[in-house]
């Protein structure tokens, strides 16, 4: 078909025509299947014959660009957050301008190994700075210990974020770090360290880092552990973070100042 044939089709049928085309083309299946190899290089390595994916790659070309014209900004983001990877992954390559924010969030969470909507809902929670009361220390010990969580989490969203090109993203990490460690002095000058032991258990990585980061003097052998597993599996965002934490524990015995 020319051009001009695809841009004659209803936009149903360039829609069908499109995930027909990801589906053959395999690009989320390509970058799972990389992604796994470099966290464990004796894994399968998926065939990757691109001969046989030329004719996709064409469909892929003249739909998206049919479809661009269109502009089905709904129809796009539902297939950047499919189940199937290579529907999710292809949209967010060649219908990403449509919603640069969801193409960010879908291909993060190939990174990530976290769905597209979790990603997008992290991202927006780290840009949402807390109130500014209560300060920190006008929080009873309760409120401190929740807040600590909250930050984390926070922080796991700014993780997300594109911290390496875009200064204002860097602002947010950099801004929701120094939170999380200046909660980290507060609890430890009220004696409150271990009540962030129960956070050894989270779902979130973050939470659980920071958390056993927090905790190396009080419960060093728990909080290794911890930190040896997220350094262990590559966790997006937090093994570096945590190879840097038990390092810094192991050379210096710090943590951060005044913890």
């Amino acid at each position: 078909m020319s051009g001009e044939d695809y841009a004659a089709l209803p936009t149903d049928r360039l829609l069908e025509m499109f995930v027909d085309a990801a589906r053959r083309f395999r690009l989320g299946r390509s970058q799972l299947a990389r992604l796994q190899y470099l966290r464990d290089p004796l894994a399968p390595k998926l065939d990757d014959d691109l001969e046989a994916r030329k004719p996709a790659a064409a469909q892929l070309w003249a739909t998206s660009i049919a479809l661009r014209e269109r502009q089905p900004v709904a129809e796009a983001e539902r297939m950047m957050e499919d189940d199937d990877p290579d529907i999710r992954a292809t949209a967010a390559a060649f219908l990403g301008g449509l919603s640069p924010e969801w193409a960010d969030a879908a291909a993060k969470g190939f990174q990530a190994m976290l769905p597209t909507r979790e990603v997008l809902a992290l991202q927006r929670r780290a840009r949402q700075a807390p109130p500014e009361r209560p300060t920190l220390e006008e929080m009873s010990d309760d409120e401190l210990v929740a807040r600590f969580e909250d930050a984390a989490q926070r922080e796991r969203g700014a993780n997300l974020l594109d911290y390496l090109e875009n200064d204002d993203d860097k602002d947010v990490q950099n801004r929701i770090v120094s939170e999380v460690w200046d909660i980290m002095r507060q609890l430890k000058a009220r004696g409150l360290l271990a009540r962030l032991l129960p956070l050894f258990a989270s779902d979130n990585p973050t939470v659980r880092r920071e958390a056993a980061t927090a905790c190396l003097r009080i419960a060093e052998a728990q909080a290794i552990d911890v930190l040896e597993a997220i350094a262990r599996n590559e966790i997006y965002g937090d093994g570096f973070a945590a190879r840097s934490a038990l390092a810094r524990w192991r050379k210096e015995g710090t943590i951060v100042y005044g913890v």
